[in-house]
C-alpha cells in the first residue's frame, strides 16, 4: 500500500497515465468510425484499456491520503515505514499539570497524532463527525478526499449517446485538478503536524516542583539520556538493563530461568497481542473480566468490567518486560498503540483510571501509570515522560497525608494492596527522571511500618490492626526491596518462612500473590528463591493453555479475566530479567548477585 501511494502521488506517473487514458478513448472513437473490421477489433481493445486506466485514476487518486497517511511527496521517504519513524511526542510542553482543571476539557492532554496512529491500525475508520477543538490534530492532519464532479457521476438521466470526446475532455480536466489539489493538501497537512522539537530536559526542569526531591540529581530530567542505554541519571542503577540483548540471556540463565520459561513468555505475548483492539486497548468483557465470584467472601460489584486501562497497562508491562518498546522489538507497534490509548485516555487531573468503577479505579491508574513510567524510563520519549509526570503527580495527590496510604478515593486511610502499585509508580517515575517528593516516599515507609506484623515484623496485613496474610506479606517485602527501604535480615527470614508455606501449586492459584512473592524472592537470590522458583515454573508451565493464556479460575481471575491472569503469569516468568538485582548491603545483607 505504501508503494502504491508513492506511485500515485507522483505527477510524473499520474499525468502520463491520464493522458494515455484520454488518448486511448479518442483512438477508440476514431477506430469505430473506420469501416474496416480490423479497426473495430482494435477499437475494442483500446476502449477496454482506456476504461481500465480511467477506473484506476477515478478510484485510486482520491485514496492517496488514506494510503499515504498524509505525508508530503516533496520529502524523501525511507524505504520502509515502520514504528521507528513514528514520533510519539504530542504534548504541549508549556502546560503545567497543576494549572489543569479537572473540568477544563480544553486543557486536557492532546492525543497522539491520529494521522500517524491510523497507519498502525489494522482497520482504520475515517471520522465522519464534525471536528471539535479536542480533535485538532485529527482535523489538521487528515486531508479531505475530493468528490467526483456531478457531471461525471453515472445516473439514470445520463444520456447513453454522450460524446466520448466530451467525456474524455471533462474527465482529463477533473483528473488534473484533483491530483494538484490532493498533492497541495497533503503538503499543507504535513507542514501543520510537524512533531515538536522541545527537549525533555526543558519540559521536566520547567515543571520541577519546589518540594524536596528524593535525589537531587533528579531535579532535572535524565530521560533524554535514557534512550540509548535504558539508564537514568544520577547514582541510580539501570533497573531495566537486563531486558534486552546478551544481558537478558545472562540474567535469564543465571537467576533461574530457562528456554522453557522464555517459550512460555513468547506464547503468552502472542496471545496478548492477538486480543488487542484496533484502538490499542484490551477489552475486559472480551476477556471474560468482571465476573463476580466473591473471592475471600466479599462482593465487589463485578469489579473489572470497566478496567480497560488496568488490563491494557498489564499487557503493556508484559510486552516491555520482555524488552519491547514502541521504538524497538517484535511487538513495537502493539506497545505504541497501547501507549497511545493510555495517553488519550488520561484525564486532565493526570488520572489513568479511565471509566473504572470505584473498586477498580486506583488499581487501574496504578497499573496503567506503571506501564507508562517504564516506557518513559526505557525510551525517554517526551510524550511518555509527560504522561508519566502527570500520572505520578496524581498518585502523589491521592496519597493520604497522614497515613501515607492509598485506597479507593482521596482521603481514604489506605490499604497495602493499593500501596504496592502506587509505590512502584513513584519509583518508576524516579527512574524516568522525574522529580519525586521525599514526603511521598516517607509516607510509603510510614504506611509499611503501620501494617507490620509477626514476631520480627516480617509479616504484613491488609490494613493496620488486621491479621497478616501471605499475599500482603509478599507485597510488603517486594515493595521494600524494590524501592530500597531498609529491611532487616530477621524480617526477611520471617517473611520467607511464611511464603514458603504456600508455594505455587498449593491451594487455589493466585497470580497476584505469586507476582509479588516472585518479585521479592528474586531480589534475594537465596535458598528460599530456589525453592519458590522451582514450584513457580512447574505450576505455570503445566497450566498454560495451548493458546498461550492462563485459566481464570484463580483467586482474582473472575474480576481480571484472561488478560489479567496471562499478564500476571507472564510477569512472573519475566522476573529473571525484568528488574535488576539491588544492592542488599543497606539491609545488612551482602551485595546480591546472580546465582550461578
Amino acid at each position: 500500500m505504501i508503494v502504491a501511494a508513492q506511485l500515485w502521488a507522483d505527477p510524473k506517473i499520474v499525468y502520463p497515465v491520464a493522458i494515455a487514458a484520454v488518448s486511448l478513448l479518442v483512438a477508440t472513437v476514431w477506430l469505430f468510425r473506420r469501416q474496416k473490421r480490423s479497426g473495430r477489433q482494435a477499437a475494442i481493445i483500446c476502449l477496454l484499456a482506456s476504461v481500465g486506466l480511467h477506473i484506476a485514476l477515478i478510484f485510486l487518486v482520491p485514496l492517496i491520503p488514506k494510503i499515504g497517511g498524509g505525508r508530503s511527496t516533496g520529502q524523501e521517504e525511507p524505504d520502509e515505514i515502520g514504528i521507528d519513524s513514528v514520533a510519539l511526542s504530542s504534548f504541549d510542553p508549556e502546560m503545567n499539570f497543576d494549572e489543569v482543571s479537572g473540568t477544563d476539557a480544553e486543557a486536557a492532554i492532546a492525543p497522539l497524532p491520529v494521522s500517524e496512529l491510523v497507519d498502525l491500525l489494522d482497520e482504520p475508520q475515517p471520522s465522519t463527525a464534525e471536528p471539535t477543538e479536542s480533535d485538532t490534530v485529527l482535523s489538521e492532519s487528515a486531508p479531505t478526499t475530493a468528490s467526483i464532479p456531478q457531471s461525471l457521476a453515472v445516473t439514470e438521466s445520463t444520456p447513453v449517446d454522450a460524446s466520448p470526446a466530451d467525456f474524455a475532455s471533462e474527465l482529463s480536466d477533473w483528473l488534473e485538478e484533483t491530483v494538484e489539489a490532493e498533492l497541495a493538501d497533503r503538503s499543507l497537512a504535513t507542514s501543520e503536524i510537524a512533531p515538536s522539537t522541545t527537549t525533555t530536559d526543558s519540559l521536566t526542569s520547567e515543571h520541577a516542583t519546589d518540594a524536596p526531591v528524593r535525589d537531587a540529581s533528579m531535579a532535572t530530567s535524565g530521560a533524554s539520556a535514557n534512550a540509548a542505554t535504558s539508564s537514568v541519571s544520577g547514582d541510580l542503577q539501570s533497573d531495566f538493563a537486563n531486558r534486552v540483548g546478551s544481558a537478558k540471556q545472562r540474567a535469564l540463565m543465571e537467576t533461574g530461568g530457562s528456554m522453557d520459561t522464555e517459550a512460555a513468555v513468547e506464547k503468552a505475548l502472542r496471545f496478548l497481542v492477538a486480543g488487542q483492539r484496533a484502538d490499542g486497548a484490551w477489552d475486559p468483557r472480551a476477556s471474560s473480566a468482571g465476573q463476580e465470584r466473591s473471592p475471600l467472601g466479599e462482593t465487589r460489584g463485578n469489579a473489572g468490567s470497566r478496567a480497560e486501562t488496568a488490563i491494557t497497562g498489564l499487557a503493556i508491562l508484559s510486552l516491555v518486560g520482555a524488552g519491547n518498546t514502541h521504538q524497538q522489538g517484535s511487538y513495537a507497534e502493539n506497545v505504541y498503540k497501547g501507549l497511545a490509548y493510555l495517553i488519550q485516555k488520561q484525564k486532565p487531573d493526570g488520572s489513568l483510571a479511565g471509566d473504572a468503577t470505584v473498586y477498580e479505579s486506583t488499581y487501574c491508574h496504578g497499573m496503567a501509570a506503571l506501564a507508562m513510567c517504564e516506557a518513559a524510563a526505557m525510551t525517554g520519549d517526551e510524550s511518555a515522560v509527560e504522561c508519566a509526570r502527570r500520572a505520578v503527580a496524581y498518585t502523589t495527590r491521592m496519597q493520604h497525608p497522614t497515613t501515607g496510604g492509598w485506597r479507593y478515593t482521596a482521603g481514604d486511610p489506605g490499604d497495602l494492596s493499593q500501596l504496592g502499585w502506587q509505590a512502584m509508580v513513584i519509583d518508576g517515575g524516579l527512574r524516568a527522571g522525574l522529580p519525586i517528593d521525599n514526603r511521598s516516599v516517607a509516607g510509603i515507609e510510614r504506611f509499611l511500618n503501620s501494617v507490620r506484623a509477626g514476631q520480627r515484623g516480617g509479616l504484613a496485613s491488609y490494613r493496620p490492626g488486621e491479621a497478616p496474610s501471605r499475599t500482603m506479606t509478599a507485597e510488603a517485602l517486594a515493595t521494600k526491596l524494590l524501592i530500597g527501604s531498609r529491611t532487616s535480615p530477621t524480617e526477611i527470614a520471617e517473611a520467607e518462612n511464611s511464603l514458603l508455606q504456600q508455594t505455587p501449586g498449593v491451594g487455589q492459584d493466585n497470580y497476584y500473590y505469586w507476582y509479588y512473592a516472585t518479585l521479592a524472592l528474586h531480589q534475594l537470590q537465596d535458598d528460599a528463591w530456589l525453592t519458590w522458583n522451582d514450584s513457580l515454573k512447574r505450576r505455570l508451565l503445566s497450566t498454560q493453555r495451548s493458546d498461550g493464556s492462563w485459566p481464570t479460575d484463580s483467586v482474582w481471575g473472575g474480576y481480571g479475566g484472561s488478560v489479567y491472569t496471562t499478564s500476571m503469569a507472564t510477569l512472573c516468568l519475566e522476573s529473571y530479567y525484568r528488574h535488576a538485582l539491588r544492592d542488599g548491603s543497606q539491609n545488612g545483607l551482602p551485595q546480591r548477585s546472580a546465582r550461578k
